[in-house]
Formats: C-alpha cells, structure tokens, sequence
C-alpha cells in the first residue's frame, strides 16, 4: 500500500512543475524575444537497485529537468529603427553589472549620450565594445540604417557592427530572466557571420504558443487530479486497515 501511495506521487510531482512551467510561458506571451520552457522526466532503469541497496524509496531515480526551447518567433515589423530582430540562429550581447548576458530581445534605445541601451539600461555591445553612437543630437537629419550582417551605418559612414554571437551546446545556458540568458562553465560562445539576418524595424515575438500550452496545462492538470485522488484513496484504504488491525 505505502509503494502504491509512493507510486501515485511520482506521477504528482513532475505534473506539479509542468502546470508552473506553462503558467511562466502563458504570462509571457507577450514578451519580446521570450523563450518558452518545459520539463524532461527521466526515471532511471537502475533506481530498484538503489532502493535495494542504498535504502531509497520509490521516488529514487526520478529526475525532473527544466529546459528552453529556442525555436524562432514570428517577427512583428514596428517602423523603430533601433528595434532590431534576429532571423536565424544567434543572440544579441548586453553588458549587464554582472557581466555579459545574451538576449533575442531586441527592443532598444538611444540614451543622451548616444549609447544603445535596452528596457533595463543595458548597452548592447559590437565588435568594438559597447555601441556607441557620435553626435546624439543631430540624429534626426541622418539615415540609420542596420544592414542583414548587423552593420550600423549613419549616412554612409560605418559605425560598428552588432556582435552576434551563438552557442554549440545551448544546455550550458542558464536563463536568468524572461529574456536574459548567461553562459555556465564550459559554455563556448561564437560568433557567426552568416546562419542570420538582422532585420531593422522588427521585433521577435515570444515562441509560446497559446493554444498548445492550454492543452498541455489541461493534460498535466488531468494526470495530476488522477495521481492524486489514487494516493487519497490508499490513503483511505491504508487508514481502515490500521483499524482493523487494531481490533
């Protein structure tokens, strides 16, 4: 009875996560560059073994891991010049106070003193450091443009290029917010030249999409509802057990 009880948790457990994994996408379906998440549920061939000799219980060998998907989402063509998406693979760079973090969020601006920044104040960084742009004030008479390869000009005059950069093992990412990603020990960052397009006056919408993360929150809360009216029931059967056993 206590291994059907432990049985039925196994199945709560993964359920539980997947329903606040999903709520996460389903509130950010509307953030700029958002890459929506989910679990992988691995129970190892080994885990009797480890009940047997480690004294472990029936959860022993479940492991629950929580990935990114980085699949593509729609571009929403804005008319800004400075909101900047990525058609392809790769990732914008932003030097944060603790380092560097990696974005598909492309919404900036200009601040006073001519640097490209994001909604957190964050420079979005070049190949020569931080972008920064000459004569902020006379901005309004000039034609910027960003090229596909991600080459800001104003007038004709090249100012820098947007480093775009890409990941061999994406695993090694950590997201670290709704759209900031940092790279773990190991992670070996490259930067591309081609495998993208950069389109000026586009923003990549979030990759959630809404009616698939309904069907698979209704799933996960289905199985879990299951898994738990099965550990109330013998839970119920174990209590009227014990008290004829104490007849």
């Amino acid at each position: 009875m206590i291994k059907g009880i432990y049985t039925s948790a196994v199945g709560m457990m993964p359920n539980k996560l997947k329903i606040d994994v999903i709520a996460n996408n389903l509130a950010n379906i509307d953030t700029t560059g958002f890459k929506k998440d989910n679990i992988f549920v691995r129970i190892l061939h080994s885990a009797v073994l480890d009940i047997n000799k480690n004294g472990g219980n029936e959860l022993s060998g479940l492991y629950i891991t929580e990935y990114t998907s980085f699949d593509q989402g729609n571009l929403k063509q804005t008319g800004n010049p400075f909101d900047i998406a990525i058609n392809g693979i790769g990732f914008f760079i932003v030097k944060t106070e603790d380092g560097l973090r990696y974005t598909r969020n492309g919404n900036f601006t200009i601040t006073a003193d001519g640097k490209i920044v994001n909604a957190n104040g964050h420079a979005l960084v070049g190949n020569g450091g931080e972008i920064k742009l000459p004569d902020v004030d006379k901005l309004k008479d000039v034609d910027i443009k960003i090229t596909q390869k991600g080459e800001l000009y104003i007038n004709d005059k090249l100012i820098d290029r947007i480093k775009i950069v890409w990941f061999n093992d994406l695993s090694k990412l950590k997201k670290e917010s709704r759209t900031y990603f940092k790279a773990d020990d190991g992670a070996e960052e490259v930067e591309i030249s081609d495998g993208f397009e950069i389109h000026q006056g586009f923003l990549e919408e979030s990759n959630v999409n809404a009616i698939e993360e309904m069907v698979r929150m209704i799933e996960a809360n289905r199985s879990y509802e299951s898994s738990y009216k099965a550990v109330q029931h013998q839970e119920e059967t174990l209590t009227k057990a014990n008290e004829l056993g104490k007849l």
